[in-house]
């Protein structure tokens, strides 16, 4: 059996990884004398990995986000699923339900370093924009005067659910905060009105996403009022489960995980605006009079209000693996899964574009024969190998002990690029090519074989995907028709999440077009699509009505059904139009209004 990580009194030690992936690994451990000289990232990730797990050397999935905290990281649950899934691709593993120490040490180091370099947030490129350059302005109907200002709209799931009544209300009461309550017994088309300028007047949304109905309404508006960057305070309930009623009614399979799906996405993009997403209704509701009693933002909560923090969504982080993985592949060309360490020297520089040290290479050796540091004479860098698991741990160590000089460098360098891509040599360039970042080594992009995964496109293909052909039959053939690129998310198998890597290629496209059809659900894309609508995107929506006895997959749908879904449908149509949204029924005029913003830009 292979040993378990040592306690850190133990000292540095590292030995043959097992061949099981499931079984405890072996990995590199941090050197002391190096730690604590100039590597703290490794030290402090080393530290927190023994303190939430002990000597174990992966860690399961549900606890990978607590860790990140212990060390005050706060990733979104969907930065969590991407390096999930990417270390499970990565070491071709047959579940996502755990990662190792090395995988952890390459997360944990990239994300501290992220926040100390503050990494902005991206902009979209299909922003719109005036001539002048600012930004678009939206059609905002007026607030009428004289209509009273609530402090909280409570929004969200209506009926049959009573969390008004019943929790935020008292609650409210006894805090002294106003709000409108939109849920009443007898509606009419009055109320239409009231309940839009309350909205528009709150100064917090409140918004409970149950589990009780399909919540389709509820789910666009959030997302919705999240890209507007609204004081939004969101609660999630996930659903129970397949066989769960809805209305008197057994959800199927299918239907649950579209409904899932449909919840985390809108976490997913709530969450990229750097606003906690709950679970508990009196939670979020003191956190909400906590908002307006000492006016902060959303974002500024934190775990000691009980909240889960998130921060720099929208940094991707599953490539970064990716990127060791295909530079120890690259070097490891006997496919014997270890590399010398002289080969190790080689992937480092190509990695990070600097060579390990002597000292460096000694810390190595040391941690490997046993032998104190200062002992090392002989440098035997074709006798020790390492193994993936360990490489992970290496580069996450010595990439994090960057001394002031060396980032003066970097400077000096980023200055001076013509010149030093002069002088590179010509093996490190194919070599840096050939590890380019890449959202996964199995994921197609649906765009010219020599376009990069992080490059410009001009269309983003959203919308529905499950049984729908659209963009095989119609769109993809009329851009390259028009000379137009394009992502297809489609061709992702695994994400049911809004990835980083996904989100970033919609960053990184003109126009976002979105079909919604009448062949799915399409409840996370209706989401999606509201959202980058709140952001003030070049969106072209395609929305087609469910048919009265409309069949997806195995299930027939209710008439409660599709009413539900057609009223998500409506709904999305209806805030398109007051943001001067283009709105079509046929997919071909959809793409055609598309191609023709693209010629004009």
């Amino acid at each position: 059996m292979a040993a378990a990580v040592p306690a850190p009194n133990n000292g540095a030690t590292a030995a043959a990884a097992s061949r099981d992936p499931a079984a405890s690994l072996t990995t590199w451990q941090p050197n002391r004398s190096v730690t604590r000289r100039s590597a703290r990232i490794a030290r402090e990730v080393y530290s927190a990995w023994y303190g939430r797990v002990g000597t174990s050397s992966y860690i399961p999935s549900e606890k990978v986000q607590q860790l990140f905290n212990d060390m005050q990281l706060y990733p979104s649950k969907s930065q969590v699923y991407e390096m999930l899934q990417c270390a499970k691709e990565c070491a071709n593993r047959s579940s996502a339900a755990y990662l190792t120490f090395g995988e952890f040490c390459i997360f944990a180091t990239e994300l501290k370093r992220c926040y100390e370099r503050g990494i902005p947030r991206p902009i979209q490129l299909s922003r719109l924009l005036e001539r002048d350059g600012e930004d678009k302005k939206r059609r905002n109907r007026r607030v009428s005067k004289g209509i009273p200002k609530y402090e909280v709209f409570l929004g969200g799931s209506c009926n049959p659910t009573t969390w008004r009544h019943d929790i935020a209300i008292p609650m409210l009461k006894r805090l002294g905060i106003t709000y409108y309550n939109p849920q009443v017994s007898h509606w009419g088309p009055e109320l239409i009105e009231l309940e839009h300028q309350a909205k528009q007047n709150a100064a917090v949304l409140f918004f409970v996403i149950d589990n009780q109905t399909r919540s389709v309404a509820s789910i666009i508006e959030a997302a919705h009022m999240s890209g507007r960057h609204r004081k939004l305070i969101l609660v999630i309930h996930a659903y129970e489960g397949p066989g769960q009623k809805i209305w008197g009614e057994s959800i199927s399979p299918e239907e649950f995980e579209d409904l899932t799906t449909g919840q985390m996405v809108l976490q997913d993009l709530v969450e990229r605006q750097g606003i906690p997403v709950f679970e508990s209704i009196p939670i979020a509701l003191n956190c909400t009079a906590k908002v307006l009693r000492e006016n902060i933002s959303v974002q500024e909560l934190g775990l000691k209000d009980y909240a889960q923090p998130v921060k720099m969504a929208h940094v991707q982080l599953g490539d970064k693996l990716i990127k060791l993985r295909e530079a120890f592949d690259a070097l490891d060309t006997t496919n014997s899964g270890e590399l010398c360490l002289a080969d190790v020297c080689m992937a480092f520089r190509i990695l990070t574009n600097r060579n390990l040290s002597l000292a460096d290479v000694r810390s190595i050796v040391a941690a490997q024969t046993g032998m104190p540091g200062n002992e090392v004479k002989d440098l035997p860098l074709e006798q020790l190998h390492v193994n993936f698991e360990q490489f992970c741990a290496i580069v996450a160590e010595f990439k994090s002990c960057e001394s002031e000089a060396r980032k003066l460098w970097q400077l000096v360098l980023a200055k001076t690029t013509r010149l030093v891509q002069a002088i590179v040599s010509p093996l490190t360039k194919v070599l840096e090519w050939a590890i380019s970042p890449r959202p996964l080594r199995s994921l197609q992009l649906g765009a010219p074989p020599n376009c990069q995964s992080n490059c410009v496109r001009d269309v983003y293909l959203g919308g529905s995907c499950r049984a729908s052909t659209w963009r095989e039959d119609i769109a993809i053939p009329m851009l390259k028709k028009s000379g137009l690129t394009y992502f297809n998310p489609q061709l992702c198998s695994w994400s049911k999440r809004l990835i980083p890597i996904e989100a970033a290629a919609m960053d990184n496209t003109y126009v976002l077009l979105f079909v919604i059809s009448n062949t799915s659900r399409s409840l996370a894309s209706m989401a999606v699509a509201a959202h980058y609508i709140g952001l003030g995107c070049n969106v072209v929506l395609c929305v087609q009505q469910l048919l009265d006895d409309c069949i997806l997959g195995s299930d027939k749908l209710s008439k409660q059904a599709v009413k539900d879904y057609n009223r998500g449908r409506m709904y999305l149509s209806d805030l398109a139009n007051r943001e001067g949204v283009p709105v079509f029924e046929s997919v071909s005029e959809s793409v055609e209004c598309v191609i023709q913003k693209c010629n004009s830009r």
